[in-house]
């Protein structure tokens, strides 16, 4: 219960540390609690006249008490923070590798900066958390109880009335739980939004500074922070009324016990420094229980993290192939597809097919769906209605080494990680050697521009950084696809945005990246397809024309049209 509650079920980590920790916080609460009994028992000997000795004794007691209760919880605490750091680091790369096999186009449709805040943010509070309450709970729990079984021993009247003031005082907590649950849910999107525009003003500072000059997008980041700083005050005050109102029914038992104990020692069934010890014990066993309120609270904070966490792990994974199949060639069939983003049907009962080692183009206006086959293609989603094969397998069918080595993706949007040139290159395929390296960055035409780096090929390119110009990172990205040569090519025309000079480098890399391949090309400007063996021509998710250039421009449809506007006929 206490595992799921506090999200170590996540984990699959396991170790001695965490019963441990429970060990040795439960024993440092038992020496806690040795003071208490020491008082019961030897104060009204030693103010009795008992002997010097026996005083001696109590005092020593005491003291090794201490040192020991410093041990046990220093113990505790190692163990603790060891186990539930592990637990959930453990529990965080679990999350990743769940993001890593969800449907592609599912992380993609997220806005950047999402996923990072909740593996980062919201775990780093979650392990904050959990880490201080852990220990917290077991020593807290522990201490209370001990000292209640102090108080019936000495005054059961007393110990029931305080043990009556629980379930009155639990009864605060459900409230509790709900202005919890609403002040996390609003802290949860604030600070989600937060990371999102906080993204948005680093990645995108040059467009800001020469088209945003009044600041609006910053103002808007203002206010994102401003909120999240609203709302995070809220969520610490949120839980106050309830807590308040379990603090007041803690102490009110206590103030009945204490009446109770003042009437037991004013009839004359207790003696003035037993009364004293009674009240002691009361008063601290009251706070005690207090703390056991604000233990719960965190607790419930860390529930409505862990939800959100758990909505992630319950979205399915791509299915994976058991016995993957291995496409005999490079062609393409799309055999009645049809795919929607959730209820929006964008793809409706597409079929064609791509010859292996020939040349395909998807045309058409923008939101006609030419991305969307593509993704599927490279199976980024599942399809819905139909299959989608490669070499005559259904691509759901192979496992996904093999299709990562069946299928490659060239896009205009190129992403570098923060490693050097050659292990970029090497991305798709990381035994490769240097030779072969170098090999595919000459074949893109980069090689020539890499040795003018500062350390070559291990010169460390950091994601956003303008050592690259936009061609030349298209560039690398090209001699990455040519390192992995699948069969199976997808571009998104990757030299739109382009200058001359980049565009005709690109372009010479691209016809040595597509010899002997399968090309979908994903085509803006007609021009550039206009030799490909057949062209697809979408509108609003159907297939609408296909066939060469020149039959599409005798057909006089809808290419013909596009292809008039854009030589401005």
């Amino acid at each position: 219960m206490i595992r799921e509650y506090l999200g170590f079920d996540l984990s699959e980590y396991r170790d001695g540390n965490m019963a441990k920790g429970v060990v040795y916080g439960s024993l440092g609460a038992c020496v806690d609690a040795l003071p208490w009994f020491m008082v019961a028992l030897g104060l009204p000997y030693v103010l009795g006249g008992g002997n010097g000795f026996a005083s001696a004794v109590a005092l020593a007691v005491s003291v090794v008490g201490f040192v020991l209760g410093v041990f046990l919880k220093t113990q505790a605490l190692n163990a603790n923070f060891d186990a539930t750091y592990a637990v959930v680091s453990n529990a965080r790369l679990r999350l990743a590798n769940h993001l890593a096999r969800l449907p592609l186009g599912r992380v993609l449709s997220q806005r950047d900066g999402a996923w990072a805040e909740l593996v980062t943010a919201q775990f780093t509070m979650y392990q904050d958390i959990v880490t201080n309450i852990w220990g917290c709970v077991v020593a807290g729990t522990a201490f209370p109880l001990l000292l209640w079984l102090l108080l019936l021993w000495l005054n059961w009247a007393c110990a029931l009335v305080m043990l009556a003031a629980m379930p009155l005082a639990m009864l605060s907590v459900p409230l509790a739980y709900r202005l919890l649950d609403r002040a996390s849910e609003k802290v949860a999107s604030s600070r989600q939004m937060a990371a999102v525009n906080a993204l948005e003003i680093v990645t995108g500072a040059r467009d800001l500074r020469f088209f945003d000059p009044r600041g609006q997008r910053v103002a808007a980041a203002r206010r994102a922070f401003e909120l999240l700083r609203d709302e995070s005050l809220k969520s610490e005050v949120a839980p106050a009324p309830a807590l308040l109102i379990f603090s007041l029914v803690v102490f009110l038992g206590a103030s009945l016990a204490i009446g109770v104990a003042s009437l037991r020692f004013i009839g004359g069934g207790a003696g003035a420094v037993a009364y004293f010890v009674e009240i002691l014990v009361v008063l601290r066993l009251a706070m005690g229980i207090n703390d056991i309120g604000i233990y719960l609270a965190a607790m419930r904070f860390v529930g409505s993290i862990l939800n959100r966490i758990r909505r992630v792990f319950d979205e399915p994974v791509m299915p994976q192939a058991v016995r993957g199949q291995i496409p005999r060639d490079g062609s393409v069939d799309m055999q009645n597809v049809s795919f929607g983003y959730g209820d929006a049907e964008v793809i409706h009962n597409v079929s064609f097919r791509i010859e292996s080692g020939s040349m395909a183009a998807l045309v058409g206006p923008s939101g006609s769906g030419k991305s969307t086959l593509a993704s599927l293609v490279a199976r980024l989603w599942d399809v819905e209605q139909g299959a989608v094969r490669i070499g005559g397998v259904d691509v759901r069918d192979i496992d996904e080494p093999t299709l990562h080595k069946t299928v490659s993706m060239v896009l205009q949007d190129v992403f570098l990680f923060p490693m050097s040139v050659a292990d970029n290159i090497r991305l798709g395929k990381p035994e490769a050697p240097m030779d072969k390296v170098i090999e595919a960055a000459e074949a893109a035409c980069i090689h020539e521009r890499v040795m003018q780096l500062p350390e070559g090929y291990d010169t460390v390119l950091e994601t956003g950084d303008v050592v690259l110009s936009g061609g030349e990172r298209q560039r690398v990205a090209i001699a990455r696809a040519i390192l992995q040569d699948a069969p199976v090519l997808i571009l998104d025309e990757a030299t739109s945005s382009l200058d001359l000079e980049n565009e005709a480098a690109v372009q010479r890399a691209l016809s040595n990246l597509c010899r002997g391949k399968t090309v979908i090309v994903i085509a803006h400007r007609l021009w550039t397809v206009h030799d490909a063996d057949k062209i697809f021509v979408l509108e609003k998710g159907k297939i609408v024309e296909h066939g060469s250039h020149a039959d599409l421009l005798s057909a006089e449809g809808l290419y013909a049209g596009l292809w008039g506007l854009q030589q401005g006929i």
